[in-house]
């Protein structure tokens, strides 16, 4: 297998690892509080600059900016 579908493979693996701990951690949250309690649109909307941002922080390391000289 090349070097890029084996870090594709790694990248699917932890991704799907992290999802699966935040819905736990969130359905585990939202039964300690009475299960009721929606998040509102702008903490939604905060979640997803947030996580476009790591993102983007992940392109960045491959780019290999940060490094230093």
């Amino acid at each position: 297998m090349r070097r890029e579908g084996r870090w594709l493979l790694l990248g699917g693996a932890l991704g799907a690892l992290f999802g699966v701990l935040a819905a736990y951690l969130y359905v585990r949250a939202r039964q300690e509080r009475g299960g009721s309690a929606r998040p509102s649109p702008a903490a939604l909307v905060q979640s997803a600059v947030t996580l476009v941002t790591l993102l983007r922080q992940i392109v960045e390391l491959a780019e290999g900016k940060g490094r230093r000289p």
